[in-house]
């Protein structure tokens, strides 16, 4: 540019210097100084530490309308990884599995990794196409799964609409087809109220979904979780 100033577009990440960290180094003291401070240095529960996935499982109860158990959680090192780990657990090579077109291509790698290849579906104002979603369950046989962003689309930003909610739980149900629903910026609402996420609906049956603390507090803390009824898929992701 003439002037050497450049615009940097990115994902966006949390100002580090506003993190809480005071309050982290006072929780972090407080918590190795109990008497049974020993017993944290070995091996834990291969979903995470219970009374974390019971804080989570009252957040997502309370504040994202879900009914969800802390026995249906488990903690992961960001939702890269809860996406890796659902991919490794849910898919198998000759496996397909609709996502967003365009969509978040880390998410695409790791369903690829696990042989899945992937059907790309269009977008327009009101979220995915829902009759794209139909004509490709018709069209193919082994569709797992669909990977969508519906609170607010990467990277279009575009809020998936409440009739094609509604339509796409009725053909998870319909064909079987898990939904993985990476929810990725819950917690950022401008001017308001966050519309509830498709794994909030007690009518759908084959859900992951998909969250992270990381972009809430420091990008350094990699935290995510993922929370699925899958009783068989949370088995497979300690094996």
């Amino acid at each position: 540019m003439p002037n050497g100033l450049l615009i940097n577009f990115d994902d966006g990440h949390p100002d580090s210097k506003i993190a809480p960290v005071n309050e982290l180094a006072r929780a972090y003291r407080q918590i190795f100084s109990i008497k049974a401070k020993w017993q944290m240095m070995g091996y834990g529960d291969e979903h995470g530490d219970i009374e974390f996935r019971k804080m989570i499982s009252q957040m997502l109860n309370h504040q994202r309308g879900m009914h969800i158990h802390e026995n249906e959680i488990s903690i992961t090192r960001g939702s890269q990884m809860g996406m890796f780990l659902t991919a490794q657990s849910l898919l198998s090579s000759g496996d397909h599995i609709i996502v967003e077109d365009p969509g978040y291509q880390p998410a695409w790698q790791a369903f690829q990794y696990a042989g899945a290849q992937l059907l790309p579906a269009p977008l327009d104002q009101e979220g995915i196409s829902i009759e794209a979603v139909e004509k490709l369950l018709k069209q193919h046989q082994n569709i797992k799964a669909i990977y969508i962003t519906p609170h607010r689309q990467y990277p279009t930003t575009v809020t998936l609409s409440l009739s094609r909610r509604l339509k796409l739980i009725e053909l998870s149900n319909l064909y079987n087809m898990t939904i993985i629903e990476d929810d990725y910026d819950n917690e950022f609402h401008f001017g308001y109220r966050p519309i509830l996420p498709i794994s909030s609906f007690p009518e759908l049956h084959n859900y992951v979904y998909i969250g992270t603390l990381s972009k809430v507090v420091a990008p350094a803390l990699r935290i995510g979780y993922l929370a699925t009824k899958n009783q068989e898929l949370l088995k497979k992701l300690v094996i």
